[in-house]
């Protein structure tokens, strides 16, 4: 059975955590804590238990966060095909007016589909390193800093308290003949591009083995 928490200040060295049988009274206590802190709601079955929401400022500065939706559940197949966590996922959107996302330590904006545009048809990424379809990216825009490359984003954000607000990113991309095409695509996009990407190369190397 489903249950939902609410955690007052995740900053806190000791956590308080308050438990609730249904979703609109956890929405209602977690409204009630102030924005100031880095309050959390999610989602527990059993002793497993994974954030759906959290308060995060946006930028370095901001005394106050904004509800933040938690992307985490979608790296563990269990969370991710639980019908239950997905209507919760939707009903927390609608009730806290959520516009931003919490993926692989990066805030983005909140993704309007699951499916790559027409736009995109037939784009690929081309990486760096073969294989390593995230070193695609040439640079990437953070809100109130501006674009960085790669290498520069990795430096000034890897372990850090902070999680950047991530715009677009710009990455070396390839058409279905191969031949080069620049992206500038939303976070959200990247991701589905990689996806994409591997899909094709695990679909080339059946083909070939099947041609042996």
């Amino acid at each position: 059975m489903l249950q939902f928490y609410v955690v007052d200040n995740l900053w806190q060295g000791t956590l308080n955590t308050a438990h609730f049988h249904c979703l609109p009274d956890a929405v209602r206590a977690y409204r009630e804590l102030p924005a100031a802190n880095r309050k959390a709601l999610g989602i527990q079955r059993g002793i497993d238990a994974i954030d759906l929401v959290q308060c995060l400022p946006l930028f370095p500065d901001d005394r106050e966060g904004e509800d933040v939706m938690v992307l985490r559940y979608l790296e563990y197949p269990l969370w991710k095909s639980d019908p239950q966590l997905m209507e919760a996922a939707q009903e927390l959107v609608s009730r806290l007016h959520i516009r931003y996302c919490l993926f692989r330590r990066c805030i983005i904006p909140a993704p309007d589909r699951d499916k790559l545009p027409r736009s995109l048809r037939g784009r690929y990424l081309w990486p760096d390193e073969p294989g390593d379809f995230a070193t695609a990216a040439q640079w990437i825009y953070v809100a109130g800093v501006g674009r960085l490359s790669a290498r520069e984003f990795k430096s000034r954000y890897t372990g850090t308290a902070f999680y950047p607000l991530v715009v677009h990113i710009g990455a070396h991309g390839m058409d279905s003949r191969g031949n080069y095409k620049a992206l500038q695509v939303t976070p959200w996009k990247f991701h589905l591009l990689i996806q994409r990407s591997k899909e094709r190369v695990d679909q080339n190397k059946k083909e070939t083995r099947n041609v042996k």
